[in-house]
């Protein structure tokens, strides 16, 4: 059995990455963000996997994190990213090489404001289901 984790990582970033409307409302996709980046960005960020494997099939189900970044007075720039990340993520065809991603679902989402007083944090969770092929 794989856990998928890295497939699924690219997956997503090359979703998000690869988007040219995503594209036109943020600097750039990351997964290690540099020192002086531009805002706005997005970060894939934490994931987490546990066995949901079954009798006949060896699978995992991922949640995944994705940040949003932006020093936008107020939160309609993050909220504007974040809508086309649930549009590209949730509910999508995309797939997973070596793998069945069997769905991938947004969970919740969340906007916070840093200590900064600046940045405003844009954070969307999604779980995949994913099975060995």
């Amino acid at each position: 059995m794989s856990d998928h984790s890295l497939g699924l990582q690219k997956t997503v970033f090359d979703a998000l990455d690869g988007d040219g409307t995503l594209q036109s409302l943020v600097t750039d996709v990351f997964d290690f963000v540099p020192e002086n980046t531009a805002f706005p960005y997005v970060k894939i960020g934490e994931e987490t996997a546990v066995d949901n494997g079954t009798k006949t099939l060896q699978g995992n189900e991922h949640t995944l994190v994705i940040h949003t970044f932006s020093r936008y007075r107020g939160s309609k720039e993050a909220k504007e990213i974040m809508s086309r990340i649930y549009a590209l993520l949730h509910e999508s065809s995309l797939t997973v090489s070596g793998a069945s991603l069997v769905n991938l679902r947004f969970e919740f989402s969340d906007i916070i404001k840093e200590n900064d007083g600046l940045t405003t944090h844009g954070l969307q969770r999604f779980r995949a289901m994913i099975f060995d092929s």
